[in-house]
């Protein structure tokens, strides 16, 4: 009995997998899980609308989040954790097939701060999925991802990171090209960018792309020091 409530005790949340093709959201989105964004677009150049969907679990529960990098900063938080799901086309039967679930990278509701649900936004375009989030309270944050379908594979090609102070308008902002290696830093005043602004280029280093499995979640990525992405 003492083992069976220790064993209950440590019971870790457990994710659904998504189904591998369907042919409607409805069909696809998992028990116990609601659809709170769709993207639509070709994403991998064949002519098809491909689907891009953040499902988020009905019920509040316990997860094991990271932060400042992949493997420290481990903390647990509770919330309704959400889903990444990328679904590819396929022109002849008209089903979606599944082509990369994330569990991680999809911010949760309570990870934004006072301003409340980080997520800003899902698109798709040019061939690529586009990921916005946003946080803070004074001093506020933004983040953008863009990824794109290449070597079968989701790889990360550009990203942006501002921070700002809402009052003073103090900021700094990094814009990343990871296939130029190249990154952009802008400091100055969010409300005089003309006048104040100091900008600079410099080149980026890092081993290979990310991937989302090697990137696993906003702020994971320590791609300078003290500098996280």
């Amino acid at each position: 009995m003492i083992f069976a409530q220790i064993s209950f005790a440590q019971k870790t949340f457990t994710f659904p997998k998504i189904k591998p093709q369907g042919n409607s959201i409805e069909q696809l989105t998992p028990t116990n899980w609601t659809v709170i964004e769709t993207a639509n677009g070709d994403l991998n150049n064949d002519g098809a609308l491909d689907m891009a969907v953040i499902f988020e679990s009905d019920k509040i529960t316990s997860e094991t989040r990271t932060y400042g990098d992949n493997n420290s900063e481990i903390i647990k938080e509770t919330q309704k954790p959400r889903i990444l799901a990328i679904f590819l086309k396929d022109k002849s039967t008209g089903n979606y097939k599944l082509s990369t679930q994330n569990n991680d990278f999809i911010l949760r509701s309570e990870e934004g701060g006072k301003l409340g649900d980080p997520l800003q936004q899902i698109a798709i375009k040019d061939q690529q999925l586009y990921l916005r989030f946003q946080g803070g309270a004074e001093w506020r944050w933004e983040m953008g991802y863009t990824f794109k379908f290449q070597n079968k594979d989701w790889f990360l090609t550009s990203a942006i990171n501002l921070y700002f102070n809402q009052n003073t308008g103090d900021m700094t902002e990094r814009i990343y090209d990871f296939n130029t290696r190249e990154l952009f830093t802008t400091v100055g005043n969010l409300h005089r960018r003309d006048v104040t602004n100091r900008k600079t280029s410099e080149v980026l280093y890092f081993s290979e792309l990310r991937t989302f499995k090697t990137f696993k979640k906003p702020w994971a990525w320590e791609i300078m020091p003290n500098v996280y992405l």
